[in-house]
Parts: structure tokens; sequence; C-alpha cells
């Protein structure tokens, strides 16, 4: 029988106030990310990002002419890192490192063909051009340069590289590995999570919410999550923690561990609030590794670990 929308809100709500008598975790406020020059640059980044290290990015368009933009880089603090210059036609969505200080930048979406990424230098000149696919729904870079995108589910059926759900480029761009289609593996519909620790890439997709990994041209499935919807995971060995499930679950978090008979859950969950304790609602996340990194609109930057979650949550009543 078929609920309406009134039941479905009363079940949402009564699942709110559940969450809202679990432990809590404060996020733990690390910076402000902000342009070199405020008076000529719009005060709200148009994208943001971590690198491999830590470090995040920020890209700003200019208030006059918005094919100017401004990337910055910032280690924590109020104090820029530094900044470059460069013109581009891309809807900038993302911003990732790649060595010898160079940095991509990245458009969500693009058309068949379409170039939607750029690789600029540090003295602001563009390297590279090239399609990573449509429909972006994470990207993140290795330490060695390798480019990982993840899609979301309008990329299904694409004949790109969206159309695999995950693919890994070189840094000049170029498809270097796509997620087989025909080899036994979970269909990616949605790359919900993407983590990349090192040269490895770690991820839970819609709709079957396996924990995969994928390093080199190898896919390992470590089991089915005692957990499903969640749209970002740390990594810890076999430790993971999800975070931000549907609807009134978008700020919890549910600990696991991969042993010798699967995925299990452990402890409890918990959720993440401010560091005031007021609710984590459009915070933008990335998780990479075990640290977890939260922007707001503003730029202003918060971080916790999969450490201080585990505190918490691990000591829980499951």
């Amino acid at each position: 029988m078929r609920t309406t929308q009134a039941e479905r809100d009363q079940a949402n709500l009564r699942r709110r106030l559940e969450v809202l008598k679990l432990p809590i975790v404060p996020l733990e406020h690390h910076g402000y990310l902000m342009p070199s020059d405020r008076a000529e640059m719009q005060s709200e980044p148009e994208a943001v990002g971590v690198g491999p290290d830590g470090t995040a990015f920020g890209v700003w368009s200019h208030r006059q002419d918005p094919r100017r933009k401004q990337v910055t880089w910032h280690l924590g603090g109020k104090e820029l890192g530094g900044a470059i210059a460069v013109e581009t036609e891309l809807r900038v969505w993302f911003v990732q490192p790649l060595p010898g200080g160079r940095v991509l930048l990245a458009a969500a979406r693009a058309g068949h063909g379409e170039s939607n990424g750029e690789v600029w230098t540090r003295n602001g000149d563009l390297e590279h051009r090239g399609h990573l696919g449509d429909a972006i729904e994470e990207l993140q870079t290795t330490p060695s340069g390798k480019v990982w995108a993840g899609y979301f589910d309008e990329a299904m059926g694409g004949s790109g590289p969206e159309g695999h759900g995950l693919a890994r480029f070189n840094h000049d761009l170029t498809v270097d590995w796509l997620y087989p289609r025909d080899a036994g593996l979970p269909y990616i519909s949605d790359c919900y999570t993407l983590n990349l620790h090192r040269e490895t890439a770690h991820f839970c997709p819609y709709t079957d919410f396996r924990i995969l990994s994928a390093s080199g041209d190898k896919v390992s499935d470590l089991g089915a999550s005692p957990y499903r919807s969640a749209h970002n995971m740390l990594v810890r060995g076999a430790d993971r923690a999800l975070l931000a499930g549907w609807g009134p679950e978008y700020d919890v978090v549910t600990l696991l561990h991969i042993g010798h008979d699967g995925v299990r859950r452990v402890g409890g969950q918990c959720r993440i609030v401010l560091p005031d304790g007021m609710e984590t609602q459009r915070l933008r996340y990335t998780c990479r590794g075990s640290d977890l990194h939260a922007f707001t609109q503003w730029g202003t930057w918060y971080r916790t670990s999969l450490d201080a979650l585990s505190a918490v949550a691990g000591s829980a009543d499951a």
C-alpha cells in the first residue's frame, strides 16, 4: 500500500527526533578561505577542494567579469598560502592540485566531447584541456597526479567515461582507467562516496551500497554496507565512517569495520554539529583518508576525523 506525503513527513519527523538524541561530535574550526583581493573578487567561492596533503583550495570569480578567476590555497587559519589568476569559460565546480604546483579546474557538466577540465600552471598558463565526462559528482587527485572522477545518476547511459560511474585520468586529462562494466562487479548508478587515500580510491555507490576500493587496475569488493545511502565515507585501514544519509539523517555518522566475515557496524551512531552545537546544514564535505573537511558557502573551513567520531560513536550502544 502506497504511503501519502503526510505519512512520509510524519515518519521523517519521528526519525529526526530520534537522531537529535544521538551523541554529538562538534566540528573543529580550522580556518578561512578567502581571495587575496576581496574588493575585486566575489566573497563566496565558486568551488572549494582539498588536496592529498590537506591543503584547501578555493576558486573566486571576479565581480565584473566571471571569466576572470583567482585560485587560492590555504593551510589553515586566516593566512593565504598563495594565489594565481586564470581566465576560463568553465563554470568551475571542482579544484584540485597536481604535481609541480599545477591546479586542475573542472566543471560538473559537459556535452558530448566538450572540454570540462583545465590544468593551469602556477604562472597562470593553461597547460592542458580535456573531457572528464558529464555529471561529475566528486573529483579528487592523488599525490602522483592521477585524477579520479565519480559520476551521479544523470551520467547513466553516457557514451563517455561517465557511463562507467568511476574513471581515472592522467595529469594531462587523458583517460587512464575506467571502472569495468562487465566484470561481475556492482553497477555504479551513482558514485555516492569517493575518498582517495594515497593512490587508492574508496567508494560506496548507489544502488547496491557495496564497500569498494580500486588501486591500479584492480577493484576489491569488500562487502555490503549495513548502512545505506551515505554520501561521504572516511577510511582508516579496515575502518570506515559513513556520513550524511538521506532525509532526516543528513548529519548522522555510522561506523563500520571490515573483517573476514564481511562489513559490520561498530558501536552506535552519532551526529556532527558545528562548534557551537548548531545544525550542520548546507555544508560541502570532502573526505581525505580519515579526515573530514567541511566548508560553508562563505569559505569557513571545519575539520574532524574518524578518530574523533570513533571516540563518541564507538562507545555508544549499537
